[in-house]
Order: structure tokens, then sequence, then C-alpha cells
């Protein structure tokens, strides 16, 4: 029973000739050091260094007459007082930690961000066209931007609607420029084609433009069609996230956007996807 008590006590933050000494006090009320000796088979002089450690954690109290007479603080309080100062020593080390949180965070976030290195990638294999589009679809967080052909939109697949269903959950600011000379109806049809779910892109018609079958990611990112061809005959696509070079053509886009047509057989609910390229349909089969 003594030792589970004084294992308990360890708990506390006692010594074990702590716990024992304390433990002799509690059980003959008011007493003395050499009772104390006595009861716990420890010398006098290891008692008279211990007692003030005991005093100063609010345990016990001593006469002032000679020789001085020891007692407990009713064990309930005593104990209590301290899980009241472990419990603010706690507190103010979680207040401490919060506070260096704070600072490394605000220390972190006031450092220059490392700059992405620019990089230019002309892919000129439909794998590595496709590749390159998964990657793009993962990152895509709130705009995208698109100029294509309506000749390009006219051969969709039906499998690539199950992937564009992938895309949907992006869903990313999706604005649509079709270059053509068709008319309403017509561009309604082939955009249609490739409609997976019903929801809204913003989409717009312009018979010509100074740029096209381009792309635009999140501001971060471009994709330019060129007149070379894959070995399936679609657009080999030059990469980058050149910032200058993005901004030449949001520029662009913004010019064309602004002197495209809207139309009332255009504003179909169509899916709020992201694309690879409209020209690259075919090469998810």
């Amino acid at each position: 029973m003594q030792e589970d008590l004084v294992l308990k006590l360890e708990s506390f933050g006692f010594t074990v000739n702590q716990a024992k000494v304390y433990l002799s006090i509690v059980q003959s009320g008011k007493t003395r050091v050499g009772n104390i000796s006595k009861g716990t088979q420890l010398h006098r002089q290891d008692i008279y260094k211990l007692l003030p450690k005991l005093e100063k954690m609010g345990l016990i109290t001593k006469t002032i007459d000679k020789p001085f007479m020891i007692e407990a603080i009713p064990v309930d309080k005593a104990l209590d007082t301290l899980i009241s100062k472990e419990r603010k020593k706690a507190n103010e080390r979680i207040s401490h930690l919060e506070n260096n949180l704070k600072d490394v965070v605000s220390s972190i976030q006031e450092q220059p961000q490392v700059k992405e290195e620019t990089r230019f990638t002309l892919l000129t294999t439909d794998e590595a066209i496709k590749n390159r589009g998964r990657t793009t679809f993962k990152k895509l967080k709130k705009e995208f931007l698109l100029v294509t052909n309506i000749e390009d939109i006219q051969m969709p697949s039906l499998h690539y609607r199950n992937f564009l269903q992938t895309i949907v959950d992006s869903k990313a600011k999706t604005r649509l420029i079709i270059v053509t000379k068709e008319n309403d109806e017509t561009s309604k049809q082939a955009v249609e084609m490739f409609a997976p779910l019903k929801s809204q892109i913003e989409t717009r018609l312009i018979n010509k433009t100074s740029s096209k079958n381009y792309q635009i990611i999140d501001n971060k990112e471009v994709w330019i069609a060129t007149q070379q061809k894959t070995e399936t005959g679609f657009p080999c696509m030059l990469w980058t996230n050149d910032q200058n070079i993005i901004d030449v053509y949001k520029e662009n886009f913004k010019k064309a956007w602004s002197r495209a047509r809207s139309s009332a057989a255009l504003a179909i609910a169509i899916s709020s996807f992201t694309w690879i390229a409209l020209s690259l349909l075919q090469l998810i089969d």
C-alpha cells in the first residue's frame, strides 16, 4: 500500500524520499524529525534537507519553536495546488508555443518566395501532350481561358466525356472564345457535342482574332498550338510558364473577349470543365 502511494506521489513530481517523508508527516499529524526518521528509515540529516522542498511545494508547515513541529497541509488541498501549478505551467508553455508558431509563420511569409524557374517545352507527341494535360488538370484552381476554332471542336470523342468528368470538380471559371464565321446555331450544335454535364461555361463567338488555338490556365501557364503536327495529325503544343508570354496572351484574350459577341443560342447548359486543348479531343481515346 505504501509503495503504491509513493508511486502515485512520484507522478506529482515527488522523489521517492520526498514521498516517504511526506506520507510519514500526513499519517502522523504533527510530528518531529526524529519520528519521521524512525518511520522512514532515513537519516535525520537527509530529512532536514528534504523538508525545505516540501515546504516550498506548499505541502507542510513548521512551527517556530525548538525543536520545531511539522504538520501536513490537508492532502486534497495540497495536491490540488500542485495540479493547478502544473496546469498553469502547461498553459504558459502552450501560449509560448502558439506565439512561436505565429512568429515562424510570419517570418516565412515575409521571406521572398522562390520564383519558379521559367521553362519552355515543345510537346511533339500525343503521349507527351496527354501526360502534361493530366498534370495541368490536377493543378487547376481558378480560371481557364480558351481560344479555339469551330473546326477543332467538331470532332469530339465520346470517351473524352468521361475524362472531362474528372475535371468538372475543379469548378474553375471557364471562358471560351470560338473563332468562326458560322451562324450561332451551327456553333451551338458543335459545342453541345462535347458537353458532358449541365453547367455553365461563358462562351462567345468572334470572326477572327490575332492569335488563336491557345489556352491560359490560372494565369500560370499557357498552351499554344503550333503548325507542327503529332503522329496522329494534331497540333504540337508549346507549353510555357513564362509570365511575359502569359501576359501577352492574357491581353490578347481580353481584347478578343471584349470584341466577341455573346449569343443566346450559345448560353446553353454545358460543363464548366477545363481543357487540355480542344484540338486534342481524340488523344484521350
